[in-house]
């Protein structure tokens, strides 16, 4: 059911006491990385024509571990520690970038990081998980960033931090001390969307869907109608981030958000899945199921087997990401252009409320090494990964198609805006409307208008076989989220921390919770065992997690 939580959540016990070994033998090393720096972290002034943006004074090296993406490309010579995009950062900042170690991929990283943490010998960045990031402060072994974001932060920068509501910021600071960047990942990718077939809506004269009883007549009148499958899903029933096939709206129906620490009426922290809406939303689930609303076969089926079901016309409904009319539904319009897909923020409750849950705003954290003196540095090659990533400021290219993503930047850390696809349907709206000129947006929001514009000039065909339809893709995806803003709940965790004892307990918690909602939803054991499951979880470790996280948000 939930994506697993990453191996290299590292168990407390041995590698807090191999950090505490190796700390200290590592200590006079790390002081000496740099020339001319002392045992105390310098005040910061900015000068009154720094915007964040100018290039130091005195060219600093940064040294940084570096997660590399595989799919990222090198032309003419460059490498991935040698290429235009770190040598356009490098000029702009009078900053060199050094890599002192590489992985590919994020298993083959998150095994090189565990090992550096583990020995306390750290670069001067690299960026690891929350779990690490707390134990690297308790070492003692991570730099304060607090006075150095305070001083050279961008505004841009900060905007984007006050996008996740103080959560991203508050996830890295320690007793009042900024200790790592978080990345801000769109919010977006955890709101999840319900896609109908346009086309067989219109031919069958079908209404736009509210309801959950609207849902189960759309899917009633596709069988009969169309041969088609149920509403199709995966075995991955709930993940509180990109769920494609998931059944996360039908629980948030019911006020139930599974895999997610919520608030209950106490004001207390409470694991979502044990809630007594839980309990209420699975046995509805199990009817939509037993009546084939939902597909049965969805406990042995995987996304790719999702995929194939939709795009060969056997399935006509699904839950999906905002992303999906991109990928893989467009592919369809390269040998049929009478496919249309609708997208919808439904079902709707009783009162006409939309409720999602949202994502972790932050997943990943940059944590700078603590005797490391140049922090405006760290703190102004974020400012300037913001600012491009905005499209605010474009990389130059050696061409016009060189190849360029956020993965090549100096830090492999994702610097967007929570509401960032949001903002992406509320600026080609704008332009769409009048409201606004095309020359007022951003360069990224123009290459969304003008694919929007190809579909309007050209069809959706042409614009599929060109390639020119992904902007017009995830603008409808986007847009979706905001027709729907005047009437959506978005639900908040009251924490998106781990605790400690997961490392030990929460394999055991999840393989129970799957089990157990599978067999419930597929009408294998009564809607009473939902009881039995709250003790054993409980009893398994879940109310010593639960209390760790208490202290956690208590603390703060």
């Amino acid at each position: 059911m939930r994506k697993k939580i990453v191996a290299v959540l590292l168990t407390g016990t041995l590698i807090m006491s191999m950090i505490g070994c190796e700390a200290s033998n590592n200590s006079e090393q790390n002081q000496n990385k740099s020339d001319g720096e002392t045992k105390t972290q310098q005040s910061y002034v900015r000068d009154e024509d720094d915007d964040g943006f100018k290039p130091l004074k005195e060219k600093v090296t940064i040294s940084i571990g570096k997660s590399e993406n595989s799919s990222d490309s090198y032309e003419n010579g460059d490498t991935s520690g040698d290429n235009y995009v770190l040598r356009w950062f490098e000029e702009q900042l009078n900053i060199d970038y050094e890599y002192a170690w590489t992985a590919v991929g994020s298993d083959a990283y998150n095994q090189k990081s565990a090992l550096v943490i583990s020995t306390g010998d750290l670069p001067d960045v690299m960026t690891v998980t929350e779990p690490q990031m707390r134990q690297l402060v308790k070492a003692g072994l991570v730099a304060d960033l607090t006075d150095a974001y305070n001083t050279y932060a961008s505004e841009q920068l900060k905007e984007a931090y006050a996008t996740t509501n103080g959560i991203a910021l508050d996830s890295a600071t320690f007793d009042g001390k900024l200790m790592a960047m978080p990345n801000i990942n769109p919010g977006a990718d955890g709101i999840p969307l319900l896609y109908v077939r346009g086309d067989w809506m219109e031919e069958l004269g079908i209404e736009d869907p509210k309801t959950l009883d609207d849902i189960c007549n759309i899917v009633k009148l596709f069988q009969e109608k169309k041969g088609s499958l149920g509403l199709v899903a995966s075995k991955s029933i709930v993940s509180v981030g990109n769920n494609m096939y998931g059944l996360d709206a039908l629980f948030a129906l019911y006020n139930s958000y599974p895999e997610m620490w919520v608030t209950d009426d106490n004001g207390n922290v409470m694991y979502g899945s044990i809630k007594p809406e839980t309990k209420t939303a699975l046995e509805n689930i199990a009817k939509l199921v037993a009546d084939g609303i939902i597909d049965r076969d969805f406990a042995v089926k995987d996304s790719d087997q999702c995929n194939e079901l939709v795009t060969s016309g056997k399935g006509g409904i699904f839950f999906g990401s905002w992303w999906n009319l991109q990928w893989p539904l467009s592919d369809m319009w390269k040998t049929d252009d009478s496919v249309k897909w609708n997208i919808y923020a439904v079902p709707l409750d009783d009162n006409g409320i939309y409720n999602v849950h949202m994502m972790n705003p932050s997943t990943t954290y940059l944590v700078v090494r603590k005797d490391y003196q140049n922090l405006e540095a760290v703190i102004k090659t974020l400012n300037m990964q913001r600012r491009v990533d905005s499209g605010d400021l474009e990389i130059t290219k050696p061409k016009e198609d060189s190849y360029s993503s956020w993965t090549m930047f100096p830090f492999a850390v994702l610097m967007t805006t929570y509401d960032d696809k949001e903002k992406i349907a509320i600026g080609v709206n704008s332009v769409i409307d009048g409201e606004a000129s095309y020359d007022d947006l951003t360069k990224g929001l123009q290459s969304m208008y003008d694919s929007w514009e190809y579909v309007q000039e050209n069809g959706i065909q042409q614009a599929a076989q060109q390639t020119q339809a992904n902007g017009y893709c995830w603008y409808r995806g986007a847009d979706a989220i905001v027709q729907a803003e005047d009437h959506m709940n978005r639900v908040y965790a009251s924490t998106y921390a781990k605790a400690e004892t997961m490392d030990k307990k929460w394999a055991t918690l999840e393989k129970l919770e799957d089990e157990t909602f599978l067999q419930i939803i597929l009408g294998e054991k009564p809607i009473d065992e939902f009881d039995k499951f709250v003790e054993q979880w409980k009893s398994l470790g879940g109310d010593e997690i639960t209390a760790e996280l208490q202290e956690m948000v208590s603390s703060k």
